[in-house]
């Protein structure tokens, strides 16, 4: 790996620990970035996979697979902050019983969730869809408040046509 290509991957994942919670492995990954940028360039392939395996660890992944997000890395890691924050609220729901019989899956899907964490997972994605849609819409900004909420301006009501 070239060191270009290092320091662009790791400034990544670096703007997705500033804002996201990696517990007791945000010391770990960043310890190991540092380490290879101070590193030979012919040892950048093992810090990288150093922090590849640290960043398999948690629960939710900075590194991402398949093609490259089409947001600046700020941005990406404010809507994955916001869609962790959101499906974790959802599958700490009470009364879960409750909550799997009578919220379902969008109509033409049909059937009911399975359980907390695939109904919690469903409405992370309606969100990341929903802070996407406000972006290009430019109703968000792509950037966290100090309390750590969007700022997004809901999309106008649409009016109702009257019919005679």
């Amino acid at each position: 790996m070239d060191r270009a290509k290092y320091t662009m991957k790791t400034n990544e994942i670096l703007s997705w620990l500033d804002v996201n919670d990696a517990g007791a492995m945000d010391s770990v990954i960043r310890t190991n970035i540092k380490a290879g940028m101070d590193s030979e360039d012919e040892n950048l392939d093992r810090f990288w996979a150093a922090v590849r395996a640290v960043c398999g660890t948690l629960p939710v992944s900075p590194i991402r697979h398949g093609q490259p997000s089409s947001l600046p890395p700020e941005t990406q890691a404010s809507v994955d902050n916001v869609v962790n924050r959101v499906t974790d609220a959802f599958a700490s729901l009470g009364d879960y019983e409750l909550m799997l019989e009578v919220i379902l899956p969008h109509g033409k899907t049909g059937g009911a969730y399975d359980d907390m964490g695939s109904l919690a997972a469903d409405f992370g994605k309606k969100v990341e869809r929903t802070l996407k849609t406000a972006l290009k819409e430019n109703r968000w900004s792509g950037k966290l408040n100090k309390n750590g909420l969007t700022g997004m301006t809901p999309p106008p009501v649409k009016e109702k046509e009257e019919t005679q």
